[in-house]
């Protein structure tokens, strides 16, 4: 990694921390604020904390292994391709309240993958070493409610729906009453694992202008206004020239311009009601121009060279809607979830969405199929769950997915299997998904994943099987 680019970052940070002898007499109490988080994910409520330089440092991490099995993700029973999968990831983290309003954080997270095919030889084993979040933080900039963010942060969404990723940017948030405002550039600067040997090509040389505004115009209910505008600045060779391998990787260049509104909310007829209902209604737009450039491979005497370039104008939309009834005076908490998600032939999402929220349980899951696991392009997702809360902090759920092509294609955009529809027919299939999550520790959760897709027309004759999926996971929080 190129870490010249962020002596910057680490210059402030000395800066900050070279105080007066007199100011560092004593310790100050660390900030009640946490690093931003998903809205699933733990750490201790009392840090182990240590001073450092007369300031508190707050140490925190977790551990997290899961152990999947995938099974006939190629829709062909004939062939024996079942995989197993286990992987670790550990995150070690240190906050650090330099000045009352002068917040570092940094992350590490260390990676471990090994999987199995069936008819290949041996086990693929896979070690990766990432940089997660590292920034600064400046609160209450000039006594303000303004804050500025600089360095790797977590761009966050509650429903994952815009976003949720890790970004090297420069963010700048307001929050007063009920108004909130957050909005930033980012720009990747340098690599992020250390398995790869530069920025990745689908991240390479874009620029975006990330924003959201919400108004919770009463209690328990917002409306907020999302934006994003993306310029894909990595370049495409000239037609005749030659081509390197990072040309090779990312033949699409998108200029995009995401908007989109939500609203969302609790509805009670009283405090203390025997029921609710929770809503969420997501509509976005995109326009743009997208540019993909062909290339012709290379051979033993010459490189590969582009071809031929194609522009096009992008213009799409989708809207994501939904509701889900809690019985709460009844035993078991019983809940019920409808929901019906679209994608128009031209929209796609913005490529830093996970899809993933809670519905009536106590952990998050992926609302368009923990199996499948598609983008929201050129697809309709009707869904259909239940679920129970049992113990004091542990739940059940299932959800039933339909999916449907408006039209009917080969591409299904973010598809876990690995076998594509024919592009005759817009049917794909149906998914029934089980989840079990037991949160009655602080420091310790499991959950247990069970997946089933039953593939549809869309699909070759040949190539209708059974796919499924089981997924056990176990996480550590310190």
């Amino acid at each position: 990694m190129r870490y010249r680019r962020w002596a910057p970052l680490l210059g402030a940070v000395v800066s900050a921390v070279c105080l007066p002898a007199g100011a560092q007499q004593a310790l100050p109490e660390a900030p009640a604020v946490p690093a931003e988080r998903r809205v699933d994910e733990r750490r201790s409520d009392r840090p182990f904390t240590v001073p450092l330089l007369g300031r508190p440092l707050q140490l925190t991490g977790s551990w997290e292994a899961t152990a999947e099995h995938r099974g006939n993700f190629d829709l062909d029973d004939a062939r024996a391709r079942n995989r197993r999968v286990i992987e670790h990831e550990v995150k070690l983290e240190a906050r650090w309240l330099l000045q009352p309003d002068l917040t570092a954080f940094v992350q590490a997270v260390g990676l471990h993958e090994a999987r199995r095919t069936q008819g290949t030889a041996g086990t693929q084993r896979a070690r990766a070493l990432e940089r997660g979040q590292t920034w600064l933080r400046w609160d209450r900039l000039a006594g303000t409610a303004a804050s500025l963010q600089l360095g790797r942060v977590a761009l966050i969404d509650r429903r994952s729906w815009w976003w949720d990723e890790d970004l090297d940017a420069v963010r700048a948030t307001w929050e007063q009453g009920p108004w909130r405002v957050d909005s930033g550039v980012a720009r990747e600067l340098s690599r992020v694992s250390s398995a790869e040997t530069g920025i990745v090509p689908e991240q390479r040389g874009i620029t975006r202008w990330f924003g959201q505004a919400g108004w919770r115009w009463a209690p328990r209910h917002t409306l907020e206004l999302f934006w994003l505008h993306a310029r894909d600045g990595s370049g495409a060779p000239a037609v005749g020239a030659p081509a390197n391998a990072a040309a090779l990787d990312d033949p699409l260049d998108l200029q995009g311009r995401w908007h989109g509104l939500r609203a969302s909310g609790s509805v009670r007829p009283e405090v203390g009601a025997a029921w609710q209902i929770n809503y969420w209604a997501d509509l976005a737009a995109l326009r743009g121009r997208e540019t993909e450039t062909r290339f012709a491979a290379a051979t033993a005497v010459a490189a590969a060279r582009a071809t031929a370039s194609t522009s096009r104008r992008v213009k799409g939309r989708a809207y994501d809607i939904g509701s889900t009834f809690v019985w709460r005076a009844a035993p078991l908490r019983p809940s019920f979830t409808l929901a019906l998600a679209r994608g128009s032939a031209d929209f796609r999402q913005t490529g830093l969405q996970e899809n993933k929220a809670r519905l009536g349980g106590v952990k998050r899951l992926r609302y368009y199929g923990e199996l499948l696991q598609p983008e929201l392009h050129n697809l309709r997702v009707s869904t259909l769950g239940a679920g129970l809360r049992f113990l004091q902090n542990s739940s059940v759920e299932l959800l039933w997915h339909g999916y449907r092509q408006p039209t009917p294609s080969a591409l299904l955009s973010g598809s876990k299997l690995s076998q594509a529809p024919a592009g005759l027919d817009g049917r794909l299939g149906r998914e029934i998904d089980l989840l079990i999550a037991l949160r009655e520790w602080q420091h310790v959760e499991f959950t247990l994943r069970l997946s089933r897709f039953q593939p549809g027309t869309a699909f070759a004759p040949d190539r209708r099987d059974v796919a499924h999926g089981i997924e056990f996971g176990a996480t550590l929080n310190f």
